[in-house]
């Protein structure tokens, strides 16, 4: 009986396995496989014992990445988790990844800058303040700030010795205007997330498609919603013709990302644009201002940590048992699957989808595309045209990035109704959907029970208030908003203006 194997050398062969130990070893060999990476589940020998220990349960495989004197850096895997950069005593008798773990061309990580320590010191101060705008009165920021000074020295000092650990996540459940489980980092994390976000962000927003609307600077659902529009009265010429729309939905979406794809695709792109000039025009390429050794290394910590591991689960978690499995990272398969909740991620959803775009302009020849996360639309005349698409872009999720689309919503539709990112686009006229109108009376109805109250914080009211009237402006909503807000005792205390676009608080 043999076993393929494609990236491993036992280095413990001398005793003998069991014959219940050989079957747990070749059925549970499979325990780890992706499409980038197959290793088994081989176990390893005890220095103290000599003998072999988890063989058939546990993967263990030294890598490069030193981590002290006595210790080094080892893969690990069972059948729940993957663990890329942990560290154990040298003298175990782990397995070897003899050759590189990726089929892609390897990430090249000889580099003409490497920073120094002052350098990365200066980048986690900076990452840390950006990161600080959004939980400076989180427990963690609060806590951190106590000894500011010695944490970013901590943090810069790891990552530059590369001896990085992360922490624990935090997770909880909201409901509105879905059910999703959103992960958070510990701040240290957070910090490293940003250092990398910052670092990378500004090659890859040069490979993205114009409408490619989701985290970006300058665009979001707002402009996704506009621009859908414009395509359709350009492909329909300003509505005098029919058109049909192909909706496209992703199930699954953050859960099904491959892992060992996407790392993949985003050495292949930092590669190809290593030697590229920064700006049109300019002598100095990437590899000048870049450090990619260092790089490499916070996406392999970014990417392959574990988000469940040591998770505590924050406030009701009852809205789990309503959520659908494939929204939930708890049932994601092995090697799949990012946490919805860091700034990293949003890039990476951009990232992984980005080859799709890429595919549907350059070989689909689609004029009419825009995409908001997993949520795109295609818009032709030619409905037979928008079918091969169909089926097309289907082969292409599931072979190339290994997804697939939602059965249901996946569809062909008219242009005389489109939804788009909560928005109903019709013939000269958009409105919002139902369910964002019924967020904005739910916010009227709270601000009207504040009122009750003693000293009611009428600045927050307000900022709530303008934040829904700003949105709804957009659209052809004048007849709803007024309809809430004529008779409301918000009146008192408030003067909105004419067509409703904004409020004032009304002074004594």
């Amino acid at each position: 009986m043999f076993w393929k194997l494609y990236i491993v050398i036992i280095l413990a062969t001398a005793t003998t396995l069991s014959q219940e130990s050989a079957s747990a070893f070749y059925s549970s060999a499979t325990a780890f496989k992706s499409e980038v990476l197959q290793n088994t589940a081989s176990g390893y020998r005890n220095r103290d014992s000599g003998g072999l220990n988890n063989v058939g349960s546990n993967g263990n495989y030294w890598c490069a990445v030193p981590n002290s004197a006595a210790n080094g850096r080892y893969l690990n895997f069972n059948s729940g988790n993957v663990n890329p950069l942990n560290n154990n005593n040298r003298a175990n008798g782990f397995s070897v990844r003899a050759v590189r773990a990726f089929k892609s061309q390897p990430f090249i990580t000889t580099t003409t800058l490497e920073l120094t320590f002052e350098q990365i010191h200066e980048l986690t101060t900076k990452a840390y303040f950006i990161e600080r705008k959004n939980i400076r009165n989180h427990f963690h920021p609060l806590q951190f700030e106590v000894e500011l000074e010695k944490r970013i020295y901590d943090i810069a000092r790891s990552l530059y010795r590369r001896e990085y650990q992360t922490k624990s996540y935090g997770c909880f459940m909201i409901e509105d205007p879905t059910i999703r489980e959103v992960f958070f980092p510990h701040v240290d994390d957070a910090t490293v997330s940003h250092i990398l976000f910052d670092m990378i962000n500004p090659i890859f927003e040069r490979t993205f498609i114009y409408d490619s609307y989701s985290c970006r600077v300058g665009k979001g659902t707002l402009f996704g919603i506009e621009r859908i529009e414009h395509h359709i009265r350009s492909c329909t010429d300003n509505y005098r013709h029919e058109a049909g729309v192909l909706n496209i939905d992703i199930s699954g979406y953050f859960m099904g990302i491959n892992k060992g794809i996407l790392y993949s695709i985003i050495c292949d792109t930092l590669e190809k644009y290593k030697y590229r000039p920064v700006a049109k025009g300019s002598t100095t390429v990437w590899n000048d201002v870049l450090d990619f050794s260092f790089i490499d290394y916070l996406i392999r910590i970014d990417l392959f940590t574990n988000p469940l591991e040591n998770c505590r689960l924050i406030g009701d978690q009852s809205a789990r048992e309503r959520m659908p499995k494939s929204k939930s990272l708890w049932y994601s398969l092995l090697g799949t699957g990012v946490p919805i909740g860091k700034v990293t991620n949003q890039l990476n959803s951009n990232i992984y989808l980005n080859a799709l775009d890429q595919y549907v302009k350059r070989e689909l020849r689609g004029e009419h595309w825009g995409r908001y996360v997993d949520d795109a639309k295609l818009i032709s005349k030619n409905i037979a045209y928008l079918e091969d698409c169909k089926e097309a872009i289907g082969e292409f999720l599931s072979n190339r990035l290994k997804l697939k689309m939602h059965p249901s919503k996946t569809m062909i539709s008219s242009t005389e109704e489109v939804f788009f990112l909560g928005a109903v686009l019709k013939n000269h006229r958009r409105y919002v959907s139902n369910d964002t109108m019924k967020r904005f009376r739910r916010c009227v109805k709270t601000c009207e029970k504040l009122l009750d109250c003693d000293n009611p914080d009428l600045q927050t009211m307000l900022c709530s208030l303008n934040s829904h009237l700003g949105y709804l402006k957009h659209f052809s909503e004048h007849k709803a908003i007024k309809l809430t807000l004529d008779n409301s005792p918000l009146k008192r205390v408030f003067d909105f203006s004419e067509r409703y676009e904004r409020a004032t608080i009304i002074k004594p």
